[in-house]
């Protein structure tokens, strides 16, 4: 299927089209995988206006807004995260949580995963255009769930930070 806003998508038994977009995070551009979600079994649903304004938003102002996402995680990082769980030897702890006090230090331990956009009913609670942008992370050990990080933004500011499944 060929969409307007995302161009081409496939269905995936996961209730979601997948686009697949080049974004620019932090001087590195890399693959990222757009899932935009629909209905319960309900592939003729369709992609909404709705969901194409949420990535059309995102898109506008994606370098402001990777900037606010580099600050918001580098804070949830310092201030909550950091330190949370892992090992109690010293060294093994300092690999597990690096020192990170910067914008450009926290870039260099994050990836950009993927980007979820659910459907309007779920995510018309929210603020205007809510798109969740997920991350893998260099830190926190040998994590096999590998929960990452996610930010939900909204009205282009981050207002939500943690792991992954808050985009689920």
């Amino acid at each position: 299927m060929i969409d307007e806003t995302f161009g081409e998508l496939e269905y995936s038994e996961d209730y979601a089209y997948i686009a697949h977009k080049n974004f620019n995070f932090g001087g590195n551009e890399t693959s990222v995988e757009v899932m935009i979600m629909c209905g319960d079994e309900d592939e003729e649903e369709g992609i909404s206006q709705f969901q194409r304004d949420a990535f059309e938003a995102l898109i506008n102002d994606w370098d402001e807004i990777q900037h606010k996402i580099a600050t918001a995680i580098l804070k949830y990082y310092n201030y909550e995260e950091k330190g949370s769980y892992g090992p109690n030897e010293e060294e093994e702890f300092k690999l597990w949580w690096p020192e990170i006090n910067s914008e450009d230090e926290l870039m260099k331990k994050i990836h950009l995963d993927s980007i979820v956009i659910d459907t309007e009913y779920v995510m018309e609670s929210k603020g205007e255009n809510p798109v969740y942008i997920l991350f893998n992370r260099d830190w926190g050990g040998e994590d096999l769930e590998d929960n990452g990080v996610a930010v939900l933004i909204e009205n282009g500011e981050v207002t939500e930070v943690g792991y992954k499944y808050i985009a689920f």
